[in-house]
C-alpha cells in the first residue's frame, strides 16, 4: 500500500524552503493589502483573474522565461486575511509541480508603513540536475519584481482604481525600485 498517496502535494513543499524577500511600504497595511489584490490586474499579458468570491481568487498566470522550461501556465489560488496576508497555492500548471507562499504584512510606526515579506516556493515537473537551486533562484528574482511593483504602485501610483489599470509596471521607476530592493538585501 502507498501512503505517500493519502499525503496531499501542498504538505509536500513544507519540507522544502521557500525563498523570501521583504520591502518597507510607506502606507499602512489595509491599503498595501488592497494594492496587493489591484495587482492581479495590473499585468494583463501576463495574469488575469478567473473569479474571486469570499476572499478567495483564481488566478492564471503565464511565465515566459522560466529557466530550463522556458514557458509555463499555472492556475493558483489566492485567499486573503483582510490587512495581514494573502497565501497563494497552485491548482495547476503544465510544467510547475509547486507554486505558493504568502505575502505576509506587519505594521510599522503606528500603522503608518507596511513591513511586507513574501515568500515563494516553486519547484518544475521536470528533473533536471540543479533545478530546486534554478527555480530558487528564478522565484527570487520573480518576488523582488513583485515587492518593487508593488512598492510603486502603492507610493507613487496612489490608491486610484482607475490609475491602476493605466500604470504600465515597465516604468522606469520600476527599474529603480527594484535596483534599490537589492541593494537593500545584499546589505542584510
Amino acid at each position: 500500500m502507498n501512503y505517500w498517496l493519502a499525503q496531499p502535494a501542498p504538505a509536500l513543499a513544507k519540507d522544502h524552503k521557500p525563498v523570501e524577500a521583504s520591502v518597507v511600504i510607506k502606507a499602512p497595511p489595509e491599503e498595501v493589502f488592497e494594492h496587493i489584490k489591484l495587482s492581479r490586474c495590473q499585468e494583463p499579458g501576463r495574469r488575469k483573474v478567473v473569479s474571486h468570491v469570499n476572499g478567495v481568487a483564481v488566478i492564471e498566470e503565464q511565465f515566459d522565461d522560466l529557466p530550463i522550461i522556458g514557458k509555463a501556465h499555472c492556475t493558483y489560488r489566492e485567499v486573503e486575511t483582510p490587512g495581514k496576508k494573502v497565501e497563494y497555492s497552485l491548482m495547476s500548471s503544465d510544467k510547475l509541480r509547486f507554486f505558493e507562499g504568502v505575502w505576509d504584512l506587519s505594521p510599522l510606526d503606528g500603522g503608518q508603513k507596511t513591513l511586507v515579506k513574501l515568500s515563494s516556493y516553486t519547484e518544475a515537473k521536470l528533473n533536471v540536475p540543479f533545478a530546486r537551486e534554478i527555480a530558487g533562484n528564478s522565484a527570487l528574482k520573480d518576488v523582488r519584481r513583485r515587492l518593487a511593483n508593488l512598492k510603486h504602485w502603492t507610493e507613487d501610483a496612489g490608491c486610484d482604481s482607475d490609475h491602476h489599470l493605466e500604470h504600465k509596471p515597465e516604468h522606469k521607476s520600476d527599474h529603480k525600485s527594484d535596483h534599490k530592493l537589492e541593494h537593500k538585501e545584499e546589505e542584510e
